[in-house]
């Protein structure tokens, strides 16, 4: 017998019984509350098969068999004994012939006689092949006569197999915090979770808006758990109420609501007995959770009225709010004032997502006139959280609330906002842009804020030209705006007016200082972005670092995520790549969580250049596919150039040089029309001459070359100027002139170390110097790049060291590969933590997993590195070079890489 609550997949695996027993003659039936009270009718739909087999049957067993199923007129009263051997003989009879598998499912909705039949036939089969298997809700065992059967409690699914559930009923990827959400509110109840799956809304089910409460349930379902909460007295139903809907576990609570009540505390232990709650460690529970879910849907409003009245009335803050606002059908001002008071104080105390749904509650309850203001700071509150989609239906909700053009505006610009994270760019800059042009003559500041928003977006789509004269025009709107100044000066940085960006980033220096982390986030992570193709390194990662340090410690997780892929590129720069991928790889998980579009692309590519380099270029590959998959539909080509560079990069490392030369000269094609000009915002150029120049195409090559010396001259930037010297060496006809050339470019890079770049450097060098003999030269060169590709963890640049050393005439040269590489991205980052004395619940508030992953994780870390200690690991990743290097301690144990 399997035994196990409603809908905890008993039938599922009856059907898969049923599936596997090839060669078995099969016997089905599923009892019905309707036919109940029919005797027989269960048996004649299961042996319906076996009719022809009857005549086989003794005399007696034979009209008694035919009796009960209707087959025949009985005048005299119906042995039911006789019906009994009947269907065992009948069941013998057929496994005569091969094996025989019986099934009855909801064998407590069997008629009674036909249920006896089974049982008595079931007790008695041993040497026949007939297996029989019965399935019944948990609270029927008695009745079914369950001690003379083997039973088997059929459980809720554990954890892992939920999530693996939902992935199959819902293939867009459910954030993991909603599986474990949804695990803990089902018990692991598959129904319950298909439920939840096929009725959830899409922000609910995206993990943005909060699960329903009571979570909805089947019909069946809820009757199955209601019928074990109709024997018990009201008072006791009331107790369970009060469990219900209290939004604490805590004993302490949950008892001043029944005295408040009257309704006793016996009642809470008659409820214990009964086996509807557990009580441990000053905490009371369901046995079962969606018992809470049927205990709310049971009650009626009067009650759960009474008893949130009375939960309000013993709490304070925020839960006091709550317990005022619910239930509340129609407009109840008071309610909303608390709400947005408590809301107030969930912000203080960052809590983002808890203040936006508040102030949405507050909404909800309040008049047309102050309903509009409230969504407006819910959905500000929502995307502060990384909510988007409920930011943007809020924000598009207050907008039709409103006549005033000037509040329109300031939605507008959040909802800009909100829609170039979600990855639409191009609708971003319409509203945007759209809103500026209805306000620019009543109010000339607001449009220089809604101007200069839309420079991101214009940017994201690789309009640069657009973005300049947005950022100009907002400039000249409101010109004591240093807002305004800053987002300019960002423009000019893409467009390769690198003189002018510096002036203005220098003007407005103090104001930058006095950024808030969170408040200023957008303009912050731009900020240290721009530094980072401004070759201004430390500066880059002290301001990125602020913004990763206050989003974490705010869960602000939107703002963390742009800020880590950011902070990913610049250590991309710096040769701190294990840091970096470890990053990315952290900002790709929490942005497929939050469903941020945008960023999803951008780590994606950023991951992809990281693979591109170590040679793991099939996963760079289909990194970079899912890009183009998530950029074409957002008509986001700023993200395909990118995504551009990135491949251009894989097939020049794998030697497929005419393949590289087709991606990256469709990137040349764009960032000419675009008028991109800052050649160390895509690092495509350099790559395409070499393709070039391996090609044999070396007059494109020198083509190419002269665009790039006046990008980099005009820009200053040293690693432009590096990479420039490097293909005029490679491209030399003169041995002389060769090496000049390939000295200009390492003095170059020394001036702003990019070490990847300068290691590649000295291996072109090195095998132009081999080639002509100059072997001692060569080898020197070498010595200094290989550890350096070991050490990033790029193999095939370092197989090719190696072999150039070979070639040189140095045998026997030990390679010494950073073992760093074998840990996790993750793993990396619980390492670093750890490193720099953070303790594991701290580790784990940091990244946002458990505990019991922090430990997994770091025991993994020892094992694979032969550490036994922090005081080992604090050394080991220092002399490896992956601690943070910036001599900050809240800075390391924060960070991305934390």
């Amino acid at each position: 017998m399997l035994a196990g609550e409603p809908g905890i997949g008993k039938t599922a695996l009856l059907t898969y019984a049923l599936a596997a027993a090839r060669g078995a003659t099969t016997l089905a039936t599923t009892g019905l509350e309707s036919e109940a009270a029919l005797p027989y009718a269960g048996l004649g739909d299961l042996l319906r098969p076996l009719l022809d087999l009857v005549p086989k049957l003794p005399g007696p067993q034979a009209r008694a068999l035919r009796a009960a199923l209707a087959l025949e007129e009985h005048e005299t009263e119906i042995s039911r004994y006789a019906v009994c051997m009947a269907t065992l003989s009948l069941l013998t009879i057929a496994a005569d012939q091969g094996p025989v598998l019986l099934v009855v499912d909801d064998a407590h909705w069997i008629d009674r006689p036909s249920l006896a039949a089974l049982l008595f036939a079931g007790r008695r089969l041993a040497a026949d092949p007939v297996a029989m298997v019965v399935a019944a809700h948990d609270t029927a065992l008695d009745d079914l006569d369950a001690a003379h059967l083997d039973v088997l409690r059929v459980a809720g699914l554990d954890h892992e197999a939920t999530g693996r559930l939902l992935d199959r009923l819902r293939p867009d990827q459910l954030p993991p915090g909603l599986v474990t959400e949804l695990w803990r509110a089902t018990g692991g109840n598959p129904l319950a979770l298909a439920d939840a799956a096929d009725s959830l809304t899409g922000t609910q089910l995206a993990g943005v808006a909060p699960l329903p409460d009571p979570l909805p349930i089947r019909a069946g379902l809820h009757r199955a758990f209601a019928a074990r909460l109709a024997p018990l007295p009201a008072a006791t139903r009331g107790a369970l109420l009060v469990v219900a809907l209290s939004g604490s576990a805590e004993a302490a609570g949950i008892h001043a609501a029944l005295d408040t009540i009257g309704a006793g505390r016996a009642a809470l232990d008659h409820a214990e007995q009964a086996g509807m709650i557990r009580r441990a460690g000053g905490r009371v529970a369901f046995t079962h959770p969606l018992l809470r879910s049927v205990v709310q849907r049971t009650a009626t409003p009067a009650a759960r009225r009474r008893v949130f009245d009375a939960l309000a009335a013993t709490s304070t803050g925020g839960e006091r709010a709550w317990y005022l606002a619910a239930d509340v059908g129609g407009l109840d001002e008071p309610a909303a004032a608390e709400l947005e008071r408590a809301a107030d104080e969930m912000r203080r105390r960052a809590g983002y997502t808890d203040a936006a749904r508040a102030l949405h509650r507050a909404a909800e309850l309040t008049a047309p006139a102050r309903r509009a203001r409230l969504l407006f700071a819910a959905a500000v509150d929502a995307q502060r959280a990384g909510d988007l989609t409920e930011a943007a239906a809020w924000l598009d909700e207050a907008r039709l609330l409103v006549d005033d053009p000037l509040i329109a505006a300031d939605i507008a610009l959040a909802l800009g906002r909100v829609l170039a994270r979600r990855g639409t760019a191009a609708i971003a800059q319409r509203v945007l842009v759209g809103a500026a042009d209805t306000v620019e003559t009543a109010d000339p500041r607001r449009a220089a804020g809604l101007l200069s928003a839309a420079v991101d977006p214009a940017l994201t789509e690789g309009r640069i030209h657009d973005a300049v004269a947005y950022a100009r025009r907002a400039v000249a709107l409101d010109a004591a705006d240093g807002g305004a100044r800053i987002v300019l000066a960002e423009a000019l940085m893409f467009a390769g007016e690198l003189g002018e960006s510096r002036v203005l980033f220098a003007a407005e220096r103090d104001r930058l200082d006095q950024l808030d982390p969170l408040a200023d986030a957008d303009t912050l992570v731009m900020l240290g972005l721009c530094r980072g193709w401004l070759e201004e390194y430390e500066s880059a990662t002290a301001v990125l670092g602020r913004v990763i340090d206050a989003a974490r410690d705010a869960g602000a997780l939107s703002v963390l995520i742009r800020a880590l892929a950011f902070d990913a590129e610049v250590r991309r720069c710096t040769g701190e790549w294990s840091v970096g991928y470890a990053e990315a790889e952290e900002a790709l998980r929490l942005a497929r969580e939050l469903h941020e579009v945008a960023p999803v692309g951008f780590a994606l590519v950023g991951l992809a250049r990281f693979d591109a380099a170590c040679g793991r270029h099939d996963a760079a590959l289909e990194r970079l596919a899912e890009a183009a998959r998530i950029a074409g539909p957002l008509g986001t080509p700023g993200l395909l150039i990118f995504a551009g560079t990135a491949e251009g990069l894989v097939h020049l490392v794998a030697g497929d040089h005419d393949r590289a030369i087709a991606c990256l000269d469709g990137v040349r094609e764009f960032t000419e029309k675009a008028g991109l000009g800052n050649p160390d915002f895509l690092p495509w150029c350099a790559d395409l001459i070499e393709a070039y120049w391996r090609a044999g195409r070396s007059a494109e090559a020198r083509e190419l070359l002269t665009g790039l010396e006046a990008r980099a001259g005009r820009s200053g930037l040293g690693s432009a100027g590096a990479a420039a010297a490097r293909c005029r060496a490679i491209l030399a006809t003169d041995p002389g002139e060769a090496e000049w050339w390939f000295r200009e470019a390492l003095r170059r890079h020394d001036l702003r170390p990019q070490p990847f770049e300068a290691a590649r450097t000295r291996l072109l060098a090195a095998e132009v110097l081999r080639r002509r003999r100059r072997r001692v030269e060569a080898r020197a060169l070498l010595h200094e790049a290989l550890p350096v590709f070991d050490r990033l963890g790029c193999e095939p640049f370092a197989r090719r060291a190696s072999a150039e050393l070979a070639a040189a005439g140095e045998r026997g040269s030990a390679r010494t590969p950073s073992v760093i590489p074998r840990l996790t991205a993750q793993e990396l980052q619980v390492a670093q933590a750890v490193a720099d004395g953070m303790s594991n619940p701290e580790v784990a508030a940091a990244l946002f997993i458990s505990r019991k992953t922090v430990e997994s994780h770091l025991t993994n870390a020892y094992r694979k590195l032969g550490l036994h200690s922090r005081t080992q690991l604090v050394r080991h990743l220092a002399q490896n070079g992956q601690n943070r290097g910036d001599g900050s301690g809240s800075r390391a144990a924060t960070d991305g890489s934390a």
